[in-house]
């Protein structure tokens, strides 16, 4: 199932230059070991979230590495997900307007 989830956000990721430049500087993050991937993202999230991943954005704030995911969850509300990619932990959780 990662997988498949890894393939779309790779897919997403494509759809620009700029999308082009971010999947190749967190490739290499990854590689390096500065960040995790989004696999053990999603693993380390675990069961505390649940539902359908949406879209997954790879950011960098204030001179954190963050993942964006939102998730569609089982009774229909869109949550979106700040995670520190170094750390995996959940930095922000909202619901979707």
């Amino acid at each position: 199932m990662y997988q498949l989830i890894l393939a779309i956000f790779l897919a997403c990721m494509t759809q620009t230059s700029l999308a082009d430049e971010d999947y190749g500087n967190a490739r290499k993050l990854v590689e390096s070991g500065t960040i995790l991937s989004l696999e053990q993202i999603l693993d380390h999230l675990g069961t505390r979230v649940e539902g359908k991943i949406l879209e997954v954005e790879f950011e960098r704030e204030d001179g954190h590495y963050i993942y964006e995911i939102e998730i569609l969850d089982d009774s229909g509300l869109v949550r979106e997900l700040e995670v520190d990619a170094v750390s995996g932990e959940i930095l922000k959780m909202e619901l979707e307007d």
